[in-house]
């Protein structure tokens, strides 16, 4: 379940562009960084929608071991009265769905036959904790600006396109002592992320083949729960 929290976290980020600009706090570089968010701040306030290829590489650093996980990746910020919305679908190694519709969070493991239901803020208070990174699909990531310092690192290219690499930094308590994100520097949106727990474990979430604002109906989001499945809310 730990590895689902990982890219739920991630996917946090792809709204934070449009709400850390002011706020943000850059260690070097300050033009240069103000700059990238700008246009980052513009490229989220164009996006309508995105579907991509998503991979996840989890480094348990203690042993060397790494897991890695590839899944289909659909999302929809939120727009005035509409919702924001994720869905996840896993296809290696496991089957698993992740879908959220604004508060509402939706967890589907077909090969236990069971499903988890609940809110965010629900699931915030007990060992899903990590579904509360997903409160920004909602509207409310505006306090994580406040709670990063983002810090310009260099240009890099990854995958065959050029980025832009940021650093974030909580400035008080976290799951992660820092969080690296490649942004893209022609869509000017998050290509890959690395976030590096307390303990050491990283963990890297990368964005393929992305496309940007194709048509999506919100029942993309909807998933179909055979009968007979478990529905708990904790784990």
């Amino acid at each position: 379940m730990k590895k689902s929290f990982m890219v739920l976290a991630a996917a946090t980020l792809l709204i934070l562009p449009g709400l850390a600009n002011r706020r943000a706090e850059a260690n070097a570089a300050p033009q240069i960084l103000t700059g990238i968010l700008n246009k980052m701040e513009r490229a989220h306030q164009n996006l309508k929608s995105m579907k991509a290829e998503l991979i996840q590489q989890k480094t348990n650093t203690q042993i060397g071991i790494t897991d890695s996980e590839i899944g289909q990746m659909i999302y929809k910020p939120s727009a005035g009265k509409e919702k924001g919305k994720l869905r996840i679908d896993y296809i290696k190694p496991s089957r698993d769905i992740i879908a959220l519709v604004g508060e509402q969070v939706l967890y589907y493991q077909p090969r236990i036959n069971q499903v988890f239901k609940s809110t965010i803020a629900k699931a915030s208070k007990g060992k899903v904790g990590g579904y509360a990174q997903l409160v920004g699909l909602d509207g409310s990531v505006k306090s994580l600006a406040g709670n990063y310092n983002i810090e310009f690192i260099r240009d890099e290219q990854i995958n065959g396109q050029m980025t832009t690499v940021l650093r974030l930094v909580p400035k008080t308590g976290n799951q992660f002592s820092s969080i690296e994100l490649w942004v893209n520097q022609q869509s000017w949106l998050p290509a890959q992320w690395k976030m590096q727990e307390r303990n050491g474990d990283l963990t890297v979430v990368t964005l393929k083949n992305m496309e940007i604002n194709s048509n999506i109906p919100d029942t993309a989001f909807n998933v179909k729960i055979p009968g007979g499945t478990k529905v708990v809310d904790k784990i």
